[in-house]
């Protein structure tokens, strides 16, 4: 274990000679998931109509303190998620954080290198089985079919928090570039176009978040900027222009929480032509969860979830009339009921069942065109996780 420590502090700069893993500032840690989908129509992490054994990720993570104000972290992280995601190996963060003022329970710092996105009240956690909302993250606020371009930056992260009493306000400013791959290129362009997507400028964002009591209320609001040049092979190259709003609150109450998120995303297409160019649109959705502790290893949660590709159109029909697509592929409602068992401190097991009315969350790379999409499906789903 410590060999494994040194070398992923290496791959952050840092050499053994720099560590003394004695003094309790070096940490290490990791997790092991593994779940079971299957699915009544389509296709949802894998061939899941068949059972899919397809969902399972893999994560070791290590941190130095090198003085109370300083510290540099990085994890490696192998996802295999259907044909979204392969497993291969990636360098999910690798940052360097110094607190560059400090007082009481007042800070202000910056945040160097590959870092996780702020946004909502789970992106920056999403990869860790014990700390997201169910075994998938809500679709309508947390799309997995671009996930990367969510979840994190190549840039600087500006940071501060305030403490008065029982009220902190922390907030959260970034800058940098975001990984774009195939699944975001196919998701905001139509696959037969053969999309190929790189970013102009910088995403620039953050999020204000309001905590009250230690937790037991949160408020908070996220954003994100960003514009993609991207060129096909039937339209002239165009940009993308994406704006990226979360709307959070959450309130914790002794055995129960209850939590509501609500993101809308405004789509500009410009310079392709023709109905691309007059296919700005927001996109939105919400969820509301609700988690009851039955004793102190078993938790029951509940959850609704809403979808749409235009926030005026809930039903899709005007879209499809407008698109050719059945009206299902532009809305989702899901509703979900799950169960977790913490069996040790380090090992969890969730099951869900999830009925779904439509398709927009559905990858385009592991399911068939539009048209061959059922409306109606039911989702099973089985996890098991360690961490340490």
């Amino acid at each position: 274990m410590r060999l494994l420590a040194l070398l992923l502090l290496s791959a952050n700069g840092l050499s053994a000679s720099e560590i003394d893993p004695l003094d309790g500032a070096l940490q290490v840690h990791g997790f092991l998931t593994q779940a079971y989908v299957k699915t009544t129509e389509n296709s949802f992490f894998g061939d899941s109509q068949d059972g899919s054994w397809d969902f399972r990720e893999l994560g070791i993570n290590s941190s130095y303190r090198f003085t109370p104000s300083t510290m540099a972290s990085v994890q490696l992280l192998s996802r295999r998620a259907g044909e979204m995601y392969d497993g291969s190996l990636d360098l999910d963060y690798a940052q360097f954080d110094s607190t560059l003022y400090i007082a009481d329970a007042n800070r202000v710092g910056i945040i160097l290198g590959r870092y996780k996105n702020p946004f909502g009240l789970y992106n920056d956690t999403r990869d860790v089985a014990a700390t997201r909302p169910g075994i998938f993250m809500p679709q309508a606020i947390y799309w997995d079919r671009v996930r990367n371009m969510v979840l994190s930056n190549d840039g600087a992260q500006l940071f501060g928090d305030m403490q008065v009493d029982e009220h902190r306000i922390s907030i959260r400013l970034i800058g940098g570039k975001t990984p774009i791959d195939e699944n975001v290129e196919k998701s905001y362009l139509n696959p037969l176009l053969d999309p190929e997507m790189e970013q102009d400028g910088l995403t620039l964002g953050g999020r204000l978040l309001y905590e009250w009591d230690g937790g037991r209320f949160n408020l908070a609001y996220s954003s994100a900027h960003l514009t993609l040049d991207a060129e096909t092979s039937l339209l002239p190259d165009g940009e993308v222009e994406i704006d990226y709003q979360v709307l959070s609150a959450q309130y914790n109450s002794g055995s129960w929480s209850l939590t509501l998120e609500y993101m809308q995303e405004p789509l500009n297409y410009s310079g392709f032509g023709g109905l691309m160019d007059a296919g700005d649109t927001t996109l939105d959705g919400y969820y509301l969860q609700g988690t009851y502790r039955l004793r102190d290893d078993l938790e029951l949660f509940a959850r609704y979830e809403e979808s749409h590709y235009d926030k005026e159109d809930k039903r899709g029909e005007k879209t499809a009339q407008r698109l050719g697509f059945e009206a299902h592929n532009f809305y989702s409602r899901v509703s979900t009921l799950g169960l977790l068992w913490e069996v040790t401190e380090g090992l969890i097991v969730r099951s869900e069942f999830s009925q779904v009315d439509g398709t927009i969350f559905l990858s385009n790379l592991e399911n068939p065109p539009p048209d061959e999409r059922s409306r109606n499906w039911n989702l099973f789903s089985l996890l098991v996780s360690y961490s340490f």
